[in-house]
Protein backbone atom coordinates (compact mmCIF):
# COMPACT_ATOMS: atom_id res chain seq x y z
CA UNK A 1 0.00 0.00 0.00
CA UNK A 2 1.26 3.54 -0.79
CA UNK A 3 1.40 5.01 2.53
CA UNK A 4 1.98 8.77 0.65
CA UNK A 5 -1.11 8.06 -1.33
CA UNK A 6 -3.69 6.94 1.50
CA UNK A 7 -2.22 9.81 3.92
CA UNK A 8 -3.45 12.20 1.22
CA UNK A 9 -6.62 10.99 0.58
CA UNK A 10 -7.25 9.98 4.20
CA UNK A 11 -6.60 14.36 4.64
CA UNK A 12 -8.86 15.24 1.83
CA UNK A 13 -11.46 13.16 3.21
CA UNK A 14 -11.30 14.64 6.70
CA UNK A 15 -11.79 17.82 4.87
CA UNK A 16 -14.66 16.40 3.00
CA UNK A 17 -13.19 17.46 -0.10
CA UNK A 18 -14.05 15.67 -3.64
CA UNK A 19 -10.77 14.21 -5.17
CA UNK A 20 -10.33 12.22 -8.18
CA UNK A 21 -7.86 9.79 -10.04
CA UNK A 22 -6.66 9.91 -13.63
CA UNK A 23 -5.27 7.46 -15.80
CA UNK A 24 -4.96 6.19 -19.25
CA UNK A 25 -5.04 2.34 -19.14
CA UNK A 26 -5.80 0.18 -16.10
CA UNK A 27 -2.49 -1.29 -14.11
CA UNK A 28 -1.55 -2.70 -10.57
CA UNK A 29 -0.78 1.11 -9.18
CA UNK A 30 -4.47 2.40 -10.60
CA UNK A 31 -5.78 -0.69 -9.13
CA UNK A 32 -3.83 -0.75 -6.10
CA UNK A 33 -4.81 3.17 -5.43
CA UNK A 34 -8.72 2.73 -6.39
CA UNK A 35 -8.80 0.50 -3.77
CA UNK A 36 -6.60 2.33 -1.31
CA UNK A 37 -9.79 4.99 -1.64
CA UNK A 38 -12.07 3.35 -1.25
CA UNK A 39 -11.39 1.72 1.65
CA UNK A 40 -10.38 4.65 3.22
CA UNK A 41 -13.26 6.51 2.53
CA UNK A 42 -15.80 3.84 3.70
CA UNK A 43 -13.53 2.99 6.86
CA UNK A 44 -13.86 7.03 8.13
CA UNK A 45 -17.48 6.92 7.86
CA UNK A 46 -17.58 3.72 9.81
CA UNK A 47 -19.04 1.87 6.77
CA UNK A 48 -16.46 -0.97 5.93
CA UNK A 49 -18.90 -3.21 4.67
CA UNK A 50 -19.55 -1.45 1.38
CA UNK A 51 -15.60 -1.24 0.53
CA UNK A 52 -15.27 -4.84 -1.50
CA UNK A 53 -18.55 -4.29 -3.29
CA UNK A 54 -17.96 -0.85 -4.24
CA UNK A 55 -14.55 -1.74 -5.47
CA UNK A 56 -15.68 -4.98 -7.45
CA UNK A 57 -18.11 -2.37 -9.35
CA UNK A 58 -16.05 0.25 -9.60
CA UNK A 59 -12.62 -1.71 -11.22
CA UNK A 60 -15.77 -2.82 -13.40
CA UNK A 61 -16.49 0.46 -14.96
CA UNK A 62 -12.73 1.03 -15.09
CA UNK A 63 -12.85 -1.61 -17.08
CA UNK A 64 -15.45 -0.51 -19.16
CA UNK A 65 -14.62 2.92 -19.58
CA UNK A 66 -10.85 2.00 -20.76
CA UNK A 67 -12.45 -0.30 -23.46
CA UNK A 68 -14.28 2.35 -24.49
CA UNK A 69 -11.11 4.18 -25.11
CA UNK A 70 -9.54 2.00 -26.59
CA UNK A 71 -12.67 1.01 -29.22
CA UNK A 72 -12.51 4.66 -30.27
CA UNK A 73 -8.70 4.52 -31.05
CA UNK A 74 -9.36 0.91 -33.05
CA UNK A 75 -12.44 2.82 -35.15
CA UNK A 76 -9.82 5.75 -35.72
CA UNK A 77 -6.98 3.54 -36.57
CA UNK A 78 -9.05 1.54 -39.05
CA UNK A 79 -10.70 4.67 -40.32
CA UNK A 80 -14.48 3.03 -39.42
CA UNK A 81 -17.16 5.06 -38.30
CA UNK A 82 -18.98 4.22 -35.87
CA UNK A 83 -22.00 5.72 -35.70
CA UNK A 84 -22.41 3.20 -39.43
CA UNK A 85 -23.89 -0.26 -37.96
CA UNK A 86 -21.84 -1.92 -40.33
CA UNK A 87 -18.73 -0.51 -39.72
CA UNK A 88 -19.75 -0.53 -35.66
CA UNK A 89 -20.22 -4.60 -35.85
CA UNK A 90 -16.85 -4.88 -38.23
CA UNK A 91 -15.18 -3.02 -35.47
CA UNK A 92 -16.33 -4.84 -32.50
CA UNK A 93 -14.82 -8.07 -33.91
CA UNK A 94 -11.64 -6.60 -35.01
CA UNK A 95 -11.80 -5.10 -30.81
CA UNK A 96 -12.39 -8.19 -29.39
CA UNK A 97 -9.45 -10.14 -31.20
CA UNK A 98 -7.41 -7.45 -30.48
CA UNK A 99 -8.02 -7.80 -27.22
CA UNK A 100 -7.30 -11.37 -26.88
CA UNK A 101 -3.99 -10.83 -28.47
CA UNK A 102 -2.92 -7.74 -26.47
CA UNK A 103 -3.08 -6.28 -23.37
CA UNK A 104 -3.89 -2.89 -22.48
CA UNK A 105 -0.48 -1.71 -21.74
CA UNK A 106 0.24 -1.97 -25.43
CA UNK A 107 -2.17 1.04 -26.53
CA UNK A 108 -0.90 3.50 -24.08
CA UNK A 109 0.88 5.20 -26.82
CA UNK A 110 -2.21 5.46 -28.86
CA UNK A 111 -4.66 6.92 -25.77
CA UNK A 112 -2.31 9.51 -24.69
CA UNK A 113 -1.27 10.39 -28.39
CA UNK A 114 -5.24 10.68 -28.71
CA UNK A 115 -5.66 12.19 -25.17
CA UNK A 116 -8.26 9.40 -24.52
CA UNK A 117 -8.38 8.91 -20.31
CA UNK A 118 -10.27 7.77 -17.82
CA UNK A 119 -10.97 9.72 -14.49
CA UNK A 120 -12.79 8.29 -11.01
CA UNK A 121 -13.78 11.57 -8.97
CA UNK A 122 -14.93 10.88 -5.45
CA UNK A 123 -17.59 12.42 -3.76
CA UNK A 124 -18.54 11.94 0.34
CA UNK A 125 -19.71 13.36 3.46
CA UNK A 126 -21.33 11.72 6.28
CA UNK A 127 -24.40 11.37 4.04
CA UNK A 128 -23.17 9.43 1.91
CA UNK A 129 -20.55 8.79 -1.35
CA UNK A 130 -20.73 9.15 -4.52
CA UNK A 131 -18.04 7.37 -7.50
CA UNK A 132 -17.95 8.56 -10.81
CA UNK A 133 -16.17 7.08 -13.68
CA UNK A 134 -16.16 8.78 -16.31
CA UNK A 135 -13.95 8.77 -20.21
CA UNK A 136 -13.86 11.54 -22.31
CA UNK A 137 -14.90 9.01 -25.27
CA UNK A 138 -18.81 9.99 -26.11
CA UNK A 139 -21.47 7.03 -26.98
CA UNK A 140 -22.87 6.70 -30.15
CA UNK A 141 -26.10 6.33 -30.96
CA UNK A 142 -25.95 2.17 -30.87
CA UNK A 143 -24.03 2.03 -27.32
CA UNK A 144 -26.19 4.08 -25.85
CA UNK A 145 -29.41 2.32 -27.20
CA UNK A 146 -27.81 -1.16 -26.14
CA UNK A 147 -26.16 -0.25 -22.71
CA UNK A 148 -29.80 1.01 -21.54
CA UNK A 149 -31.51 -2.14 -22.69
CA UNK A 150 -28.85 -3.92 -20.58
CA UNK A 151 -29.31 -1.87 -17.56
CA UNK A 152 -32.97 -1.88 -17.94
CA UNK A 153 -33.22 -5.75 -18.13
CA UNK A 154 -30.36 -6.23 -15.47
CA UNK A 155 -32.48 -4.17 -13.08
CA UNK A 156 -35.30 -7.31 -13.71
CA UNK A 157 -33.38 -10.25 -12.23
CA UNK A 158 -32.28 -11.20 -9.24
CA UNK A 159 -29.65 -14.23 -10.33
CA UNK A 160 -26.87 -13.23 -12.51
CA UNK A 161 -26.47 -16.98 -14.18
CA UNK A 162 -30.52 -16.38 -15.21
CA UNK A 163 -29.28 -12.87 -16.46
CA UNK A 164 -26.79 -14.57 -18.99
CA UNK A 165 -28.73 -17.54 -19.81
CA UNK A 166 -31.50 -15.21 -21.19
CA UNK A 167 -29.80 -12.42 -22.14
CA UNK A 168 -26.84 -13.63 -23.86
CA UNK A 169 -25.50 -11.42 -26.18
CA UNK A 170 -21.61 -12.07 -27.68
CA UNK A 171 -21.23 -8.82 -29.66
CA UNK A 172 -21.43 -6.91 -26.35
CA UNK A 173 -20.21 -9.37 -23.99
CA UNK A 174 -23.48 -10.40 -22.48
CA UNK A 175 -23.64 -6.76 -20.86
CA UNK A 176 -22.33 -9.20 -17.51
CA UNK A 177 -20.68 -6.40 -16.32
CA UNK A 178 -23.42 -4.23 -15.94
CA UNK A 179 -25.71 -6.66 -14.58
CA UNK A 180 -22.89 -7.85 -12.34
CA UNK A 181 -23.12 -4.20 -10.57
CA UNK A 182 -26.62 -4.55 -10.40
CA UNK A 183 -26.65 -7.78 -8.65
CA UNK A 184 -24.30 -6.63 -6.18
CA UNK A 185 -26.02 -3.59 -5.10
CA UNK A 186 -28.91 -5.38 -4.36
CA UNK A 187 -27.00 -7.58 -2.29
CA UNK A 188 -25.86 -4.73 -0.41
CA UNK A 189 -29.57 -3.49 -0.06
CA UNK A 190 -28.89 -0.78 -2.27
CA UNK A 191 -31.28 -0.06 -4.70
CA UNK A 192 -29.85 -0.36 -8.04
CA UNK A 193 -31.35 3.15 -9.23
CA UNK A 194 -28.44 4.67 -7.78
CA UNK A 195 -26.38 3.13 -10.45
CA UNK A 196 -26.39 5.45 -13.13
CA UNK A 197 -24.43 5.63 -16.83
CA UNK A 198 -25.06 8.24 -19.49
CA UNK A 199 -23.36 11.39 -21.29
CA UNK A 200 -22.69 14.56 -20.00
CA UNK A 201 -23.12 18.18 -21.10
CA UNK A 202 -19.76 18.54 -22.81
CA UNK A 203 -20.84 14.41 -24.38
CA UNK A 204 -18.12 12.49 -22.48
CA UNK A 205 -19.72 8.95 -20.84
CA UNK A 206 -20.30 8.70 -17.14
CA UNK A 207 -21.16 5.46 -15.30
CA UNK A 208 -22.05 6.93 -11.55
CA UNK A 209 -22.84 4.49 -7.79
CA UNK A 210 -23.99 6.28 -5.45
CA UNK A 211 -24.05 5.07 -1.72
CA UNK A 212 -26.33 6.85 0.91
CA UNK A 213 -25.78 6.80 4.19
CA UNK A 214 -28.63 8.84 5.66
CA UNK A 215 -31.87 10.54 4.71
CA UNK A 216 -30.58 13.52 4.39
CA UNK A 217 -28.19 12.20 1.40
CA UNK A 218 -29.33 14.07 -1.57
CA UNK A 219 -28.88 11.82 -5.07
CA UNK A 220 -27.01 13.59 -8.04
CA UNK A 221 -30.36 13.79 -10.03
CA UNK A 222 -31.90 15.77 -7.76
Amino acid sequence: MDREFQATVQHLIENQQPFTLKFYVINEDIESKVATAIQTIFHFYNRQEYSDVIYTCVKELMINATKANLKRVLFEMNHLDITNENHYLEGMLAFRNLLAERSYQTFLPHLKEKNYWVTIRFTHSPDGVKVEVINNASMASIENKRLREKLKKAMQYESLAEFYLEQGDEMEGAGMGIALIVMLLKGLGLDPALFRIGTTLDDQTFARIEVPFSLQYRHARE
